[in-house]
């Protein structure tokens, strides 16, 4: 028969083949171990609190300096400059606070002179306005002679051709001039490139503030048709306070001619105090299309 197990914790029991009659043994005394004393209830562990670092406070950074505009450009001097830039040319400059305006005619090429000068000068592409006429032709030294009398920027005598330009053969020359506000002389000259100048109007004297219309056909006048050689031309506008000659000009004569005999007259008028005023005025004709 198998033999039983003992209990857990106790000691298996002898058998013998035959009974015993002695009283049974009692069973062994286990030493048991001391009672342990509990330990004392810990409190329940809280929840964990980092230390957490310090805010780091946003970064000072140095105050931006306000934009400081660059400075204005002296729109007067700039125009007086880019005026006198181009070689052979007769311009005028006006200014404002706000930019500069340069007209007037200057042989062909001499416009990036113009700009250099402004550019130069610190003025903005948008500040300057341009109102330039090239020409083509002989007018240097007349343009020389006339610099010393040229009138004032948007000063008469204002001259404005009729018409547009260019202008083709067999039309009619036809301008309005507006004269200064005093009494005087006007005399309207006619550069070809052929190195003359026909004299349209010689010498005729007119009212203070006169608005006048030239080249317009009257009984005996057919007017100023326009004819070969064909190209640019140009017109003097001279106006003064007295005839600048003594004597007339031939209808035509040598350009060269004439602008000596200009150049000593207006010395005398300026000796004399008397006022003069000029304009040129650039002018193109061509063949009929």
């Amino acid at each position: 028969a198998p033999t039983p197990s003992p209990a857990p914790g106790q000691a298996a029991p002898a058998f013998t083949p035959k009974p015993d009659v002695s009283p049974a043994a009692p069973p062994p005394i286990l030493a048991q171990p001391a009672p342990t004393q509990p330990a004392p209830a810990q409190p329940a562990p809280g929840p964990v609190i980092a230390a957490l670092p310090a805010p780091t406070p946003p970064p000072i950074s140095a105050p931006t300096p306000a934009a400081i505009p660059a400075p204005r450009p002296n729109f007067a001097a700039a125009g007086q400059a880019a005026a006198g830039a181009a070689p052979c040319s007769l311009l005028e400059a006006s200014a404002t606070e706000r930019g500069v305006t340069v007209e007037g005619v200057l042989r062909r090429g001499g416009e990036a002179a113009v700009r250099r000068a402004l550019t130069e000068a610190g003025v903005p592409a948008d500040a300057a306005t341009l109102r330039l006429t090239p020409f083509d032709g002989p007018y240097c030294g007349a343009l020389d002679v006339i610099r010393q009398v040229a009138a004032e920027p948007g000063q008469p005598p204002l001259v404005e051709i009729i018409g547009r330009q260019p202008l083709q053969r067999g039309e009619l020359l036809r301008i309005d001039v507006a004269l200064p506000p005093r009494a005087g002389q006007l005399h309207v000259g006619y550069l070809m490139k052929s190195n003359e100048i026909a004299h349209l109007v010689p010498s005729q004297p007119h009212p203070a503030g006169a608005r006048l219309r030239l080249g317009e056909p009257t009984p005996g006048f057919p007017g100023w048709e326009v004819d070969e050689p064909f190209g640019t031309d140009m017109l003097f506008v001279v106006f003064s306070d007295r005839a600048l000659f003594a004597q007339p000009r031939p209808p035509v004569e040598p350009l060269d001619d004439y602008l000596a005999a200009l150049g000593s007259a207006l010395r005398q008028a300026r000796a004399q105090g008397l006022r003069v005023a000029a304009r040129a005025v650039v002018l193109e004709t061509i063949e009929r299309r």
